[in-house]
């Protein structure tokens, strides 16, 4: 189960610029599984990733420690599983659950392509160097980053705050930074905003991450969400219990 909580104080990032501690043998695991997984979806990329080494919370704050680490990393514990929290890959990410101004939530539908094929979720994902400045990481550049490059949007003319945190679940290895968004645009002008962009992407051989968009009418989302049979991020029902106030 996810387990997402209401950010009630501030959250600092703190970028430590070195590579996390895995022993020998769990590398070596990590490789094999990481050279059977291309084999199987060729379109994997072993990027760089972030990894939330520790966690502080004060009356004050709550200081997330972040060092590196890799895609596959990432991709064995969630897949596998490690069950040793210090060397888990718990990475951060942002994200924005998007309410058009017709009243409907929006999720994604992952590409065919992906690791991930036709799992839903909202618009966003991991940490990028881009994002950390100054050694903090800032999730609000996050967001931005992943909004345009998925939907084509620009956060700044949407009316958003990041509001929960999700954290670590057995089966769950990420922190993530969660936004609701109100967008000036209807679902229809939405559903043709993205129609465009995804045939621009494919037209430019760029890499298409969502392979479509759906809308769940705010009234009826949480039926109309559990009535889909697709793989669901264990965060998304919670939010959009969350967001059913908003």
């Amino acid at each position: 189960m996810s387990r997402i909580e209401r950010i009630n104080k501030p959250v600092i990032l703190k970028f430590e610029d070195r590579e996390i501690y895995l022993p020998n043998e769990l590398i070596d695991s990590i490789n094999i599984f990481w050279k059977n997984a291309i084999k199987d979806n060729s379109n994997l990329y072993n990027g760089e990733d972030f990894v939330v080494g520790k966690v502080n919370e004060t009356q004050d704050n709550i200081e997330m420690t972040v060092v590196k680490s890799n895609y596959a990393h990432y991709l064995y514990d969630e897949r596998v599983g490690i069950k040793e929290g210090k060397y888990r890959c718990c990475s951060p990410w942002g994200g924005i659950l998007l309410l058009t101004s017709d009243n409907y939530f929006v999720v994604g539908e992952m590409d065919e392509t992906t690791s991930i094929p036709y799992g839903l979720q909202i618009s966003g994902g991991g940490l990028d160097i881009a994002d950390i400045e100054n050694g903090i990481g800032d999730m609000n550049s996050t967001i931005k980053r992943e909004l345009k490059e998925e939907l084509n949007l620009d956060l700044n003319d949407i009316d958003y705050k990041i509001e929960f945190i999700e954290y670590p679940s057995e089966k769950r290895n990420a922190y993530g930074f969660l936004a609701i968004g109100k967008i000036n645009k209807t679902k229809d002008e939405l559903k043709q905003h993205f129609k465009e962009y995804k045939d621009y992407l494919i037209r430019n051989k760029l890499e298409v991450e969502f392979g479509r968009l759906i809308f769940l009418k705010k009234e009826n989302a949480l039926q109309e969400l559990d009535d889909l049979p697709n793989f669901k991020r264990p965060y998304l029902r919670d939010l959009i219990m969350e967001a059913m106030n908003y």
